[in-house]
């Protein structure tokens, strides 16, 4: 029996006051990096029917990108998660938690919203309870595994370096503190890597050579698949039209094998770095000199305690489960209105200062998306987490705050950004797409919504609502020099 899982994820690329993807230059002839790695990799599997055959996950972030931008790519990925469960039994999705967090680096409460939000967001696209959930870089701890087991999910995937007792492939069975039990599949590292480095012959090589009496699992990148390896995608349907006898997906697996034993997961360990979390928390030397890591690990840190510590002692004095109301947000994200969700979950609570503290605690969670580690650069990708964080702390509305983030993040030095603080935009929010609206108006086009921003003229002033928190602002142009923007009236 073969498994080969795709891990597909993109970071959460919208500017998180526009909740709009911005152009990213490194992504020519492509808009940006979304929009090219789909030319590449994601359409391309999708015309191929390569997702029908393999197990898959897809972070959120990225399938509602393809949702709204690309529809169908975002169907065939539905439909091929129906293939499997008609042919396997078992749909061929893993859940994904829903920001790519390195889980073992948050605590508990923060593990059950992301988990949470991911298995919600699963439900809602593919209509069924998930199995499986892939963990961002495989990152695990024992923790991590208890909070999965709670939520009933039944197996996870690790690598052969995370275990000790158990060979690759699997099951085996993971024994909880709590007694809880859980099963993790090991993907063939030596494999699966040989596949993702090497030439274009390493996949049928290895699905001629599989034995038919155990699994042999394959788990990498699905950006694999025409992305990083130019024409993959081909050699993939090539060897599935070959091979596809051999075939099954993590369910079919979890439910014909018996598990081989228990096995011991080593916590603080992860699939792309060998020294266990250091490629998220200081320069362990993996891609290159990295002396940023460190303290852009602790300004995070610094995040989450200020966040979290604002929004516990806000729920205290509101007398409210604030991480219940959390765990609940889910259903804004997935498209619920705002304001109704506000008035049902809390009627006693004024619902613009309600979904303002669930927007920062949001927003946190997005400033923790791993990639901002992950490179020797300190660019696009820390940019995406240093400007999420800047948005929470303007959602705390203590500017004493910012002002300490932002002192934080001077005192960061990296190529290319020179510190960054320098990634933060000067302009953001309401003032860009006052601007935006105003451009547009002179162009002769009218802009009534721009991104989570409604957009009302009235005579020299313009009126931005946003519908996350139904904060009011107005600009009023009406005198030369800089617009002022101020808050309106609630």
């Amino acid at each position: 029996m073969i498994v080969i899982h795709g891990h597909f994820y993109q970071p959460p690329r919208e500017d998180p006051w526009l909740e709009a993807v911005l152009p990213e230059p490194s992504a020519v002839p492509y808009k940006h990096w979304n929009e090219r790695i789909t030319f590449e990799c994601y359409e391309p599997n999708a015309l191929l029917g390569n997702y029908t055959w393999i197990s898959f996950d897809f972070g959120p972030t990225l399938l509602d990108w393809l949702r709204r931008r690309r529809p169908h790519v975002y169907s065939a990925i539905i439909e091929a998660d129906k293939v499997g469960l008609e042919r396997w039994g078992h749909g061929n999705a893993l859940a994904h938690p829903y920001y790519h967090v390195i889980l073992p680096l948050l605590d508990r409460r923060n593990k059950e919203v992301v988990v949470e939000w991911g298995i919600k967001y699963f439900e809602r696209h593919f209509e069924r309870y998930p199995e499986g959930m892939w963990l961002p870089e495989m990152a695990v701890d024992t923790e991590t595994l208890e909070v999965l087991a709670e939520y009933d999910i039944k197996f996870t995937v690790l690598t052969q370096r995370q275990i000790r007792g158990g060979k690759a492939g699997g099951p085996y069975e993971v024994l909880l503190p709590s007694g809880r039990r859980i099963l993790v599949f090991v993907r063939d590292e030596a494999l699966s890597d040989r596949i993702a480095f090497g030439g274009p012959d390493e996949l049928p090589k290895a699905m001629e050579a599989a034995p038919d009496d155990r699994l042999t699992l394959i788990a990498l990148d699905g950006e694999t698949f025409g992305h990083h390896k130019k024409g993959e995608e081909r050699v993939l349907a090539t060897a599935i039209a070959r091979f596809g006898g051999k075939l099954a997906n993590l369910g079919l697996a979890a439910e014909r094998l018996k598990p081989l034993g228990t096995v011991e997961v080593i916590p603080g360990t992860s699939w792309s770095c060998p020294h266990g979390l250091g490629r998220w928390t200081r320069d362990c030397g993996c891609d290159g000199p990295a002396p940023w890591r460190q303290p852009l690990r602790e300004a995070i840190d610094w995040l989450n305690n200020t966040v979290d510590g604002a929004f516990d002692g806000w729920a205290k004095s509101r007398g409210v489960d604030g991480w219940a109301l959390l765990r609940k947000y889910v259903r804004v994200l997935l498209g619920e209105n705002a304001e109704a969700f506000a008035r049902n979950a809390a009627p006693h609570i004024q619902p613009r200062e309600l979904l303002r503290m669930l927007e920062a605690e949001r927003a946190k969670l997005a400033a923790n998306t791993s990639d901002a580690w992950f490179f020797a650069r300190l660019g696009l990708e820390a940019g995406i987490s240093v400007k999420w964080a800047v948005r929470a702390l303007e959602l705390l509305g203590d500017k004493a705050l910012l002002d300490e983030f932002m002192k934080r993040l001077s005192e960061i030095r990296g190529q290319p950004a020179g510190n960054a603080a320098a990634l933060v935009p000067t302009l953001r929010g309401p003032l860009v797409a006052a601007s935006m609206a105003l451009a547009a108006t002179i162009s002769g086009y009218t802009a009534e919504e721009l991104g989570p921003y409604q957009i009302h003229f009235n005579g020299v002033k313009i009126k931005i609502v946003d519908k996350r928190t139904l904060d009011v602002w107005e600009l009023d142009y009406s005198e030369f020099g800089v617009p002022i923007l101020k808050p309106a009236e609630q």
